[in-house]
């Protein structure tokens, strides 16, 4: 074997090493989108966002004695700019955080960059990424060890969030996909699906150390409806009589229905 030979072939290993050393670097598993910077990154990488108290909203806080007593204060703002202040003052320090972000339907519903979002742009789903990797990781950072985080979302970027929040919070620290009912008739698609239901992802700190406690509940005020005769109890409900103008029998005769009755050992059945 010629000397030239013998040195492509080591420049063949090395790059092949190099190649294997960038793999090893690579996430193997997870989300990959282009990252879409927004117009103030720049300068909110050498600027610290300021609070300006405006009053006549809430009582002013200086007239608090002790700070530490519970008080109330409402950020108007960019959600971006909100959250880093809050970083500098309440890192480590929120018990539940509950976000109602941007659901990317492409209904003029996200706008990035001082632009809607809409279903045909091609790097829809990047910019939403992008827009939410940022504040999520700084949200992150105010919770506290056993911290709690509920995200309200649909089906547009269900999935994304998914992996999205398995990414900065940890799978190991998902609690749950929760169903909300939020239209029981559902709105109907092209395609015959009615959507009844989005969802609230739930993830935490730590699940090692998180808790949910149940809500105390006053037996009085569970059964103050509850009826009971001696065949056990009861609670009144709606009656099954329709309502509105189209209720009478004769404007929509094909929507009653008769119930059948029959006598058994003094029961109805």
């Amino acid at each position: 074997m010629t000397t030239k030979k013998i040195e492509e072939l080591l420049d063949q290993i090395e790059e092949l090493q190099y190649e294997n050393t960038q793999l090893r670097k690579c996430k193997r598993y997870g989300l990959v989108w282009e990252e879409k910077e927004e117009k103030f990154e720049k300068k909110a990488k050498n600027a610290l966002p300021i609070l300006k108290e405006k009053g006549g909203k809430f009582k002013d806080i200086k007239d608090k004695q002790n700070l530490d007593d519970d008080y109330n204060i409402l950020i108007e703002g960019d959600n971006y700019h909100s959250l880093s202040v809050l970083n500098y003052t309440h890192r480590k320090k929120i018990d539940v955080i509950y976000i109602d972000p941007p659901y990317n339907t492409g209904h003029k519903d996200f706008i990035y960059n001082d632009y809607f979002v809409d279903k045909e742009d091609v790097f829809r789903h990047s910019k939403w990424l992008s827009f939410m990797s940022k504040r999520l990781k700084l949200a992150k950072n105010l919770l506290k060890d056993d911290g709690v985080i509920f995200i309200s979302i649909d089906d547009n970027e269900q999935s994304q969030l998914k992996l999205l929040c398995d990414e900065i919070f940890g799978e190991n620290n998902f609690v749950a996909v929760l169903p909300t009912i939020t239209n029981l008739k559902g709105n109907q698609d092209k395609f015959g699906f009615a959507g009844t239901h989005e969802y609230v992802i739930v993830y935490t700190i730590n699940k090692q150390i998180t808790s949910f406690n149940h809500f105390a509940i006053d037996d009085e005020e569970l059964y103050k409806e509850w009826l009971g005769d001696e065949y056990g109890e009861y609670k009144i409900a709606d009656n099954l009589r329709a309502t509105g103008v189209n209720a009478p029998r004769k404007k929509r005769p094909n929507l009653w229905y008769p119930i059948f009755i029959t006598k058994k050992e003094g029961i109805y059945t």
